[in-house]
């Protein structure tokens, strides 16, 4: 009770000293906005004739125009004036300065018309007569000023009177209300912040990170008790729930050991499918190719039979070494340059191979057994079946930062569909049980793992592109980034070779 009292007194005191303020302020105002509007006034006649005097003199175009636009707004407030004129002294004395103005506004206005219309006598005449206007315009201007600031004195004197007698009384009740409410406020404050401290020195406790905080005993009837209760059965929960995260965390934990242990066992898995892929040669084929080189032994005698018996071998031998090891392009090119021999001596003239190579490009580094299963494929699908004029093309090309790699052939090719699925098997998980076409005779190695495995080694999926139609053959593009190089050594001499 007593503080809602001490705070109508205040407040009631408050209302009252901030209505005379109010008034105060409201006068203080007017006279300055009183005082502004004259002094504008008084500026804009000025300019007025200082404009008409410029344009009388020198008969210039930017002169006139400053004169019309200050005499339209001199017109303006003359108008306001009129409009706005109160029954007092001020105000009669206000409306004949509204009245001088259009008439004065009449007198420039025929001074210019003469002006333009080279009356020089009836322009000088005009002239003298506005300016006889404009002085009593500013004389009554300035009477004006003089009486309104009389008036204003006087009630800035009364009323500023009374704000000091208010704020006396004023002073007076707030010293009274200060030292009474000190004495209350202290013995509230340790009352209510006692409890209070406690709690927030709990409440510090949990924020770092120390959940063994004592249960909080408060013994008032207030909201504080309640705070209290509430803060006790929050630090409860959130040693619960902090318990239940370490544990979840633990078996997160042994869940992501577990899931790094099967990743270490499927990338076992996957090195001993590639090692099996490795081993599938085809039996078929090298009867084939040893049959081949029998025949040209016995017709063509034993440099010939070294040459191609030696071509197999190499090829067997790049067959068997380990996939995970990159090679140059320059060994991929060689190794294609093996099988297009024996294709070649197989086949005669059934398969023409052109080869189109960018010798600044070819010591990049890239995955073992790409390219030869490419072109084995471009032969055994694309043109196999044609009785002559097979061709398969290499090229490899710089753009750029780039090296583009193309293996192209004119054989059946493949529809969109078919091109599409290539694409999405080389995206799913490898099965070496499970039989991909596109596959090579001689290595076991699909289209589906050599994009797969372009695609892991390079660290992008648009490494591989299939452009193919049936009908008109299929050309397929590699594109590998030209930054890791190995310069390989010199041409290895063989048997055959010295």
């Amino acid at each position: 009770m007593f503080f809602l009292m001490t705070t109508l007194i205040t407040g009631i005191t408050s209302v009252y000293t901030y209505y005379n303020a109010k008034m105060f302020m409201r006068k203080t105002d007017a006279m300055f906005k009183d005082s502004i509007k004259f002094n504008d006034l008084h500026n804009n006649v000025n300019m007025v004739e200082m404009h008409l005097e410029n344009f009388l003199s020198t008969k210039h175009s930017e002169s006139l125009r400053e004169y019309i636009k200050y005499s339209n707004q001199l017109r303006r407030k003359a108008e306001d004036i009129l409009s706005e004129v109160s029954g007092t002294e001020n105000g009669l004395i206000l409306r004949d300065i509204g009245n001088m103005i259009l008439t004065y506004l009449g007198e420039t206005d025929a001074a210019v018309s003469a002006k333009r219309g080279r009356d020089v006598n009836d322009y000088t005449a005009r002239y003298i007569e506005a300016s006889k206007i404009a002085d009593y315009i500013n004389m009554y201007i300035n009477k004006l000023e003089v009486a309104q600031l009389r008036e204003n004195t006087a009630t800035y004197l009364a009323v500023s009177g009374r704000l000091n007698m208010i704020q006396l009384l004023n002073i007076g009740l707030i010293i009274g209300t200060v030292i009474f409410n000190l004495v209350l406020i202290l013995w509230f404050t340790y009352k209510i912040t006692k409890p209070i401290v406690s709690l927030s020195r709990a409440a510090d406790k949990i924020s770092r990170g120390n959940f063994d905080v004592e249960e909080l005993s408060v013994d008032t009837d207030d909201e504080v008790s309640l705070m209290a209760s509430a803060f006790n059965r929050m630090a409860s929960s959130i040693k619960t729930y902090i318990d239940e995260i370490k544990e979840k965390a633990k078996l997160e934990g042994r869940l992501k050991e577990q899931e790094m242990q099967n990743l270490f066992m499927k990338n076992l898995l996957r090195e001993a499918e590639l090692h099996a892929l490795q081993s599938q040669i085809n039996p078929h084929f090298i009867f084939n190719t040893l049959n081949a080189g029998a025949q040209i032994a016995m017709l063509e005698g034993a440099d010939k039979t070294c040459v191609f018996l030696e071509n197999t071998a190499n090829l067997f031998r790049y067959n068997l070494r380990k996939l995970d090891k990159p090679v140059t392009l320059r060994e991929e090119i060689e190794n294609i340059n093996t099988y297009i021999y024996i294709l070649k001596t197989r086949f005669t003239d059934r398969i023409e191979f052109e080869q189109q190579v960018d010798e600044s490009v070819v010591d990049i580094q890239m995955p073992r057994m790409i390219l030869q299963p490419l072109v084995e494929n471009a032969f055994i699908h694309g043109i196999s079946d044609m009785e002559n004029g097979g061709r398969i093309v290499l090229r490899v090309v710089r753009n750029q930062n780039e090296a583009e790699v193309e293996i192209e052939d004119n054989g059946k090719g493949m529809d969109e569909e078919k091109v599409k699925a290539i694409f999405a098997e080389s995206t799913e998980q490898y099965d070496v049980t499970k039989e991909h076409e596109y596959t090579g005779h001689t290595n076991g190695i699909g289209l589906n793992n050599i994009i797969s495995r372009l695609r892991l080694y390079f660290q992008k999926d648009d490494v591989v592109k299939i452009f193919s139609s049936p009908g008109k053959g299929t050309r397929i593009v590699i594109t590998m980034p030209i930054n890791n190089v190995e310069r390989s050594g010199g041409h290895v001499q063989t048997a055959c070779s010295g």
